[in-house]
């Protein structure tokens, strides 16, 4: 079942890359661009788990993973523009099924 969870996450990351390179381009030629740093909670336990979001964030175009506080489950991620918790890590429930369990 795992493989399957791992099998879904590339393919959503690779989803989600592409539409944030579409997004990014707009920004930029819209000027549409207000840089935040964003304190992110996580539920992910495992260090690998949480270096596995912490990479899909910063592989995204328009965000990038500043620092990671292990113990606290806490990320630090700089965005080109405010978003919502959901917008940055929408991966974190396919790495949760797939590394976590």
């Amino acid at each position: 079942m795992a493989f399957i969870w791992g099998v879904r996450f590339w393919l959503r990351l690779i989803r989600e890359i592409m539409a944030s390179i579409i997004d990014v381009t707009k920004r930029c030629f819209n000027g549409d661009i207000d840089p935040v740093i964003i304190p992110i909670d996580s539920v992910l336990a495992k260090p690998i788990s949480q270096t596995m979001l912490a990479n899909s964030i910063t592989y995204t175009p328009g965000t990038v993973t500043i620092e990671v506080d292990v113990p606290e489950k806490r990320l630090y991620v700089g965005a080109i523009n405010p978003r919502t918790r959901g917008e940055v890590i929408p991966l974190e429930p396919h790495i949760e099924r797939w590394l976590e369990k």
